[in-house]
């Protein structure tokens, strides 16, 4: 099947979204629906999904706030601050990133039907509700509470402040089993492109976006990783458990996998995009290259006229120009200010969790 990248990217409103849009993960439509006339998703996403989180979290600041560490505080709020937005962030990706895609992806697959046709595949993949999920990341983020329960009690969840403790492991059960459903959507990102890819990728060296045309695949993998790795929010708060006494090997490897899953969700889309981008590129340089060569002996050919000369060296310098121009064309689908936002929504809140630690020693 032959798709052809073309002209310029095109910004896609929210009308336009609709027709790819058809399937909703339930967490989206809650989202969408709103909450007593409040309809901005944002807001509705707190209202429904966080706020009695919220409320629990203020009491127990209220009432132990004399034995809370200002490290324990702050690694908290951030993981708090995660699970405020995270519903948004998976509506948000089924609702704006998936069908914008597809939407865009006029510039690859010109046939409506067959966008029309992923869409509804794609749409109805992530909108699939999955135990599996739930129970991957809801026991995972359980028994990273019970490894550390010694560091939470330290922070005045003993006593008579044991319940804290109990609703600690509801909300980890919370965190991990109905929020770690948006790990469904770089998993939905990694299928959609290697399917995408193979479609025959043609490249466009003038193409105004600078990657040959490949930034319409390359943009809804890096917004789906921006999305995911935005729960690296909540690593500060699993090294605090570490460094406070926590069973820091199940801490480290629990940790470990999210990182890497961050990893793959970037590399290996972007990877299948560049080796099909990188295999049609190669054809077409062969294919130049031996027009080149052609033409070249038949420069040896006594001329009948200044004119074929002329023309044949014409010919030469337009392949020569051509073949610079594909040559030199990035293949890997983005840019390096993405590459920085990415790298920062993994280190920054690592960095900052470290100075609060270290910093006081070493001062």
């Amino acid at each position: 099947m032959r798709i052809q990248i073309l002209g310029s990217i095109r910004k896609h409103d929210t009308t336009s979204n609709m027709k790819f849009d058809y399937n909703t993960h339930w967490v989206s439509r809650h989202v969408e629906d709103g909450l007593l006339g409040i309809e901005r998703p944002i807001i509705a996403s707190i209202l429904k999904f966080t706020l009695v989180w919220d409320i629990f979290a203020l009491i127990f600041t209220f009432l132990h706030w004399e034995s809370m560490s200002l490290s324990f505080v702050y690694a908290s709020a951030l993981g708090l601050f995660w699970v405020n937005i995270a519903p948004f962030l998976i509506w948000y990706y089924d609702e704006r990133v998936l069908p914008g895609f597809f939407d865009d992806l006029f510039e690859i697959i010109s046939d409506l039907e067959e966008r029309q046709y992923l869409a509804k595949k794609y749409n109805n993949f992530f909108a699939q509700h999955r135990a599996s999920v739930s129970l991957l990341w809801g026991g995972a983020a359980i028994v990273i509470v019970f490894v550390s329960e010694s560091a939470l009690r330290a922070q005045g969840m003993s006593g008579s402040g044991e319940i804290f403790l109990w609703i600690t492991y509801a909300y980890a059960g919370y965190v991990g089993g109905v929020l770690g459903h948006g790990f469904i959507g770089p998993i939905t990102t990694i299928l959609l492109i290697r399917e995408v890819t193979q479609y025959k990728l043609e490249i466009d060296p003038l193409h105004p976006d600078g990657l040959g045309g490949l930034s319409t695949v390359g943009y809804v993998s890096v917004r789906t990783t921006l999305l995911y790795s935005s729960g690296s929010l909540f690593l500060p708060l699993l090294f605090y458990f570490s460094s406070a006494g926590g069973m820091s090997s199940v801490i480290f490897v629990i940790a470990g996998i999210y990182v890497l899953s961050i990893l793959i969700s970037f590399i290996y889309p972007t990877a299948i995009v560049n080796r099909r981008a990188q295999e049609y590129r190669d054809s077409i340089l062969e294919d130049l290259r031996q027009q080149y060569i052609e033409i070249e002996e038949n420069m040896d050919v006594p001329q009948v006229d200044d004119v074929t000369e002329l023309n044949r060296r014409l010919e030469l310098q337009r392949l020569q120009k051509k073949y610079e121009n594909y040559d030199s064309v990035n293949l890997y689908p983005f840019q390096l200010s993405v590459l920085t936002r990415l790298a920062g929504s993994i280190i920054l809140p690592i960095l900052f969790m470290l100075i609060e630690i270290y910093l006081p020693d070493i001062i």
